[in-house]
């Protein structure tokens, strides 16, 4: 496989803010609903920026994650809208999935964690009652038509335990492929894992399990996000996983979540378009609802959202030039003055 990141095939592009971004807003900010039809408006301009799979909620407790409440009737709604997009939507166990099938969701994902100490924390229930909860969900998403996905948290580095070792993350992957499932997602879920580490996991499970299609989903704590990227595709992921705003955590993580959560999407688009790859996703739009979903949830971590993509950074600096070279270094009001009026 060529090493130049151009000569590889684009990945799927997926988005979580609408699941995983308002997870963290309820869990930062303990701040008001967001409405269903704000969300609504959101799923429908990711969709017109042409982004190709969007989770859309998740079918959890309400207590739990209430910005999650309204589950069932933004999927209903969502479907109803006729987004090109695929939606998906998180569910814990058995009973959010009968829920999602129900509302009408065609692509179920259900997580487990590969650190038994965060699975505890995170869903409060140990790795062989997850396996077994799994085990459910495939069967009834198997029985429907539906499609199961699974994602497994803290695939690289637990925020508790720290490095996971290769082979408790390759069995436990082992038993999520003997349930049936041919898609699995890795969360890079702290932020702290680096390039080398997330391309030999890649590249070891591409080995060990050949079948399976593998993405992975993409934190920002450590700043290795692009590079992480990049390290996955070359390892042979086939997708990879933001959201919009770099807003999203999990609930069970030490750190702010709104300060350091998901690689912004926008923020991945330009990596890849920097990179050669045709994504056909709308850069300038998509920087642009990067930057309305951030003021929606007091935060984050966008990049793109401040300059929006190459072309327009360098239309607004061009748009000074003139003004600049006209006042000299030193005269830093001047030069204050003369990029104001032109941008």
């Amino acid at each position: 496989m060529s090493s130049t990141p151009g000569a590889l095939r684009a990945p799927l592009v997926a988005d979580v803010f609408l699941r995983d971004g308002l997870q963290a807003v309820d869990r930062d900010r303990g701040r008001d609903r967001i409405p269903t039809s704000v969300k609504l408006e959101i799923l429908g301009e990711l969709d017109a920026c042409g982004i190709p799979e969007v989770e859309v909620t998740g079918f959890v407790h309400p207590l739990v994650i209430p910005n999650l409440s309204d589950a069932d009737e933004l999927a209903r709604r969502a479907l109803a809208s006729g987004t090109r997009a695929r939606l998906r939507a998180l569910v814990p166990n058995l009973r959010g999935a009968g829920r999602a099938l129900e509302a009408g969701i065609s692509k179920l994902a259900w997580l487990i964690a590969a650190s038994p100490t965060y699975q505890r924390l995170n869903s409060n229930m140990d790795q062989e009652r997850g396996l077994e909860e799994g085990a459910e969900v495939f069967r009834a998403v198997s029985a429907s038509g539906a499609e199961m996905v699974a994602a497994v948290a803290t695939a690289f580095v637990c925020p508790y335990e720290g490095v996971i070792p290769p082979g408790q993350l390759y069995s436990l992957v082992g038993r999520i492929a003997d349930l049936g499932v041919t898609e699995l997602w890795l969360g890079e879920s702290v932020g702290l894992a680096w390039p080398s580490l997330v391309g030999d996991r890649v590249a070891g499970l591409r080995e060990r399990f050949p079948r399976l299609r593998l993405g992975v989903h993409l934190h920002t704590l450590a700043g290795l996000a692009p590079a992480n990227a990049l390290a996955a595709l070359r390892a042979g992921a086939e997708m990879l996983e933001g959201a919009v705003g770099g807003v999203g955590a999990g609930i069970a993580l030490l750190h702010p979540s709104l300060e350091f959560g998901n690689y912004a999407t926008e923020d991945l688009n330009y990596l890849l378009l920097a990179e050669g790859f045709e994504t056909g996703i709308d850069q300038v739009r998509l920087a642009e609802l990067g930057r309305r979903v951030r003021e929606l949830a007091g935060g984050g971590g966008s990049r793109a959202a401040h300059f929006l993509s190459l072309e327009r950074y360098l239309e607004r600096s061009r748009a000074v030039q003139a003004g600049l070279e006209r006042t000299r270094p030193g005269d830093s009001r001047a030069r204050h003055s003369a990029a104001a009026q032109g941008g």
